[in-house]
């Protein structure tokens, strides 16, 4: 496995644009572990440029990744935000790979913040059955990274949602899951 870039460990060590913002639009998602919680904030001024904050409670993992997404978005248009894909962002850092998937549930706060600020529902906010039990891996977020990423096999879902990494007892749902979602 190559190093982790060094501006991992930068934003990591030093996570910029940590805390809540006044007047700004807040949601919240569920972490990687039952009392885990991630709050996004986000706030556009009158030339609509954005601005990010964030808060973790309980988990630390998405710390470098919320750190970088608040640093590339800082002062960026609206529009551009808006249209931020993950591949994008990871090209951005020149992140490899196999660090992708950490950007998956940052990228999916900053989805739900621009929702609400649109006054559409947070489309994150029922995520449905838990089914990883170790790292609090719900249905829904299993049936859509299988849906967007196209995967077909169980390491392919553990890759990208980090489901049945732990102490793999959930492996047969993800099976099932991934049957499911392959007919349909």
């Amino acid at each position: 496995m190559p190093p982790l870039p060094a501006v991992v460990f930068q934003h990591y060590r030093q996570p910029r644009h940590q805390g809540a913002l006044i007047k700004a639009t807040e949601v919240v998602l569920e972490g990687r572990r039952e009392d885990a919680e991630l709050r996004l904030y986000l706030r556009v001024d009158d030339q609509d440029k954005v601005r990010l904050g964030y808060t973790l409670k309980g988990d630390r993992s998405p710390i470098a990744a919320l750190s970088l997404l608040a640093t590339w978005a800082m002062g960026r248009p609206l529009a551009e935000v808006e249209a931020l894909t993950l591949e994008q962002l990871a090209s951005h850092y020149e992140l490899p790979n196999d660090l992708r998937p950490a950007l998956v549930q940052v990228l999916e706060a900053l989805e739900a913040a621009l929702a609400v600020r649109r006054g559409e529902p947070n489309p994150y906010a029922d995520e449905g059955a838990l089914v990883c039990h170790c790292l609090h891996v719900r249905e829904k977020r299993i049936e859509r990274t299988i849906r967007e990423r196209k995967l077909s096999t169980v390491d392919e879902v553990r890759f990208w949602t980090r489901a049945c990494s732990g102490c793999r007892s959930c492996r047969t749902d993800v099976e099932e899951i991934l049957g499911r979602c392959s007919r349909g």
